[in-house]
C-alpha cells in the first residue's frame, strides 16, 4: 500500500513541479535583475556630481522671471513719467 502511495504521489508531484519551476524560476530571475537595476539607478543619481555652473543655475532665478518681475515695476513708471 505504502508503494502505490508513493508512485501515485510521485507521478502527481513530478508534473506540477516540471511546470512552475521553471516559470518561478524566470520571476524570480526577472525580479533580482529589476531590483539591482533600481538600486543601481539610486546609487548613479546620488553619485553624480553637478557642477557649479549646474548649481548656480539652480539657484539664480530664470531670466524670462527676472524679467517678469522687473517689468511690471517700469510699467508703473513709465506711466507716472
Amino acid at each position: 500500500m505504502d508503494a502505490m502511495k508513493d508512485k501515485l504521489r510521485d507521478e502527481i508531484d513530478r508534473p506540477s513541479i516540471k511546470e512552475i519551476g521553471p516559470a518561478a524560476g524566470l520571476v524570480a530571475v526577472l525580479a533580482a535583475a529589476v531590483l539591482a537595476a533600481g538600486v543601481g539607478l539610486v546609487i548613479y543619481r546620488r553619485r553624480q556630481r553637478r557642477s557649479l555652473v549646474r548649481r548656480l543655475q539652480d539657484v539664480l532665478p530664470e531670466m524670462d522671471e527676472m524679467r517678469a518681475s522687473l517689468k511690471r515695476p517700469l510699467k508703473r513708471v513709465v506711466k507716472v513719467l
